[in-house]
Order: C-alpha cells, then structure tokens, then sequence
C-alpha cells in the first residue's frame, strides 16, 4: 500500500511540476492550464492502480482561474530591481554593454521574492498537488541564470540604447503583484540599428519595483 501512495505522489508531484512550467513560461492568469493527456492504451497510469484515491484538492479552480484566491496579502517589498520599466530597461542595456552575466541576473527576482510573494499566489502552490516551492525556485532560478548567460554571450559587448518595452500581451493582476507579459526590448546599437530582444519574456512589478520574472534559456 505504501508503495502505491508513493506512486501516486510522484505522479502528483510530476503532473504539478509540467504546469508550473506553464505558468512560469506564459504566466498569464486569463489563461487555462492545458490538461494533462490521457494515458494511451498499454501506458501504465497511477489512476489505475489498486487503492488509488483522487486527492482532496478544494481549490482546484484556481487552475483555471491561473491564482489562489485565498492567498494572503503580503507586505514584503521587492528589493533592487528598477523603479520603472524603462529604468528596468536601460539597466539591461548596461549589463548587455558591459558583458556581465552577474549584474543581468542581479536584476531578477530573489529566492525569497519568489518564496513570499509570488508562489502563494500560482495554482502550483495549493496542498493538493505536492509540490514546493523548492521545486519551483529550483526551476525558474535554472532558467533565470542561464538565460542570463546566454544573453551576455549572443548579445552582450555592444553599446545598446534603450527605446522602450513593446507588448505582444497583456498584464496579469494577482492580489500581491503584477506580471508584465510577452515583452520586446526594443534598443538601437552601436552601429545606429533597431534590434528586438524577445528573450526577456515576462516581469514582475511589486509596489513601484520591477524585476525580471521570465527569461528564455
């Protein structure tokens, strides 16, 4: 029997962590979670095994919804970070110039920003799924960092002017923060030519502050 709990745990805990990836990729609130695809005939499932039961799972609306209603208000602020998007911006044009890795990276969310203020409120968090915010840190701060990396190593060693933010999205409300959503930085370099950066996706603004949520890696 104990066997069969802790199979149905991992599963749990597998299924939980493909939505995280949704929701750290895209983080769009307005946006259902895809459902996880049915086991194909002769592909073993948990559900099918003896003594399986569903686990309780009472806010699990918030999946569709993309936020815990019931998270809490938090009054920790974001530390860093940039006063506007703009200064956000021309702050990423500095690192990109100066060809640090370290100081784009200083400019995204910290382990407890991630652990207070913004875990609470994804659906990923709820008891039912088993999952931890470890689990989730350990996932976005592997994309953060090397996303950082590659974007000093493809872009980085050219003098960028900031021009602005573009949006292909929207932003996304929660109760503690907002998510700023499908992001193009839009710079002219050193030799007078408009680029647009698409890999800085998504970031996170906490009380005046903004800081890098979501990059690709």
């Amino acid at each position: 029997m104990h066997r069969a709990e802790n199979r149905t745990r991992t599963a749990i805990v597998a299924t939980a962590v493909a939505l995280l990836v949704v929701v750290l990729a895209a983080a769009k609130a307005s946006t259902p979670a895809p459902a996880v695809p049915p086991a194909r005939p002769g592909q073993g499932s948990v559900t099918l095994e003896p003594g399986y039961v569903p686990p309780n799972d009472p806010e699990s609306s918030s999946v569709r919804i993309g936020r815990r209603v019931n998270a809490p208000y938090v009054s920790k602020p974001f530390t860093g970070g940039a006063r506007s998007l703009d200064e956000l911006g021309r702050k990423v044009c500095h690192a990109l110039d100066y060809e640090s890795a370290d100081t784009l990276f200083s400019l995204t969310v910290a382990e407890d920003e991630f652990r207070d203020i913004l875990w609470p409120e994804f659906p990923m968090s709820r008891p039912a799924t088993g999952i931890k915010w470890q689990d989730g840190w350990l996932f976005l701060y592997g994309r953060l960092h090397q996303g950082s990396a590659i974007a000093i190593r493809e872009h980085g060693g050219h003098v960028y002017q900031f021009i602005r933010f573009d949006r292909s999205d929207s932003t996304t409300h929660y109760k503690n923060f907002k998510l700023h959503n499908g992001l193009i930085l839009v710079a002219k370099d050193d030799e007078g030519k408009m680029q647009e950066f698409h890999w800085l996706r998504s970031v996170a603004e906490r009380k005046g502050r903004f800081k890098i949520y979501s990059m690709s890696d």
